[in-house]
């Protein structure tokens, strides 16, 4: 294994992680729609769905991205929600475990997009703005599931 010695290598690497993030996601998040039983739940897990596709794209649309690495943390993410699904019984409270899971989805996503955007405006200012659109509905899915969070699985109570 080669060593990231550039800015912009690391800014390929970035978006490589992100692009393979967003392609789980477009595999695996329709049978989390189907085990959630809130239609506001699922309307999400569907609209976020669509996004990552369109996300991908837009990644696409930017670099050469092939021959990435599996993105460990998503996958561990969804197979963690996968295992909720499983183990947990239909209604809110599978529900309020799928909304956990999908937020630190959306948390490792918007963390990740950040530190592409730092790099890109150095090494790639035309990327920018795809990845402030992808950012922006990033954040605000994960805004939607915190609301979510809120009407299932009860107020959350601040310390």
């Amino acid at each position: 294994m080669s060593l990231t010695a550039s800015r912009a290598a690391l800014l390929h690497v970035a978006l490589q992680d992100l692009r393979a993030g967003k392609q789980l996601l477009v595999k695996r998040l329709e049978p989390l729609a189907d085990a959630a039983s809130d239609p506001g739940l699922q309307e999400v897990i569907e609209r976020d769905r669509f996004n990552a596709k369109r996300h991908a794209a837009r990644l696409d649309e930017m670099a050469t991205l092939d021959g990435a690495p599996e993105n460990l943390w998503m996958s561990g993410i969804l197979n963690d929600a996968y295992r909720d699904a499983q183990s947990h019984q239909r209604g809110p409270l599978l529900d309020t475990a799928l909304i956990g899971a999908l937020r630190k989805a959306k948390a490792a996503e918007i963390v990740s997009i950040e530190t592409a955007m730092v790099l890109a405006g150095s090494e790639a200012p035309a990327m920018l703005p795809a990845l402030a659109a992808n950012h922006a509905e990033d954040r605000a899915a994960e805004a939607r599931l915190a609301r979510l969070l809120g009407t299932i699985g009860g107020h959350i109570p601040v310390v």
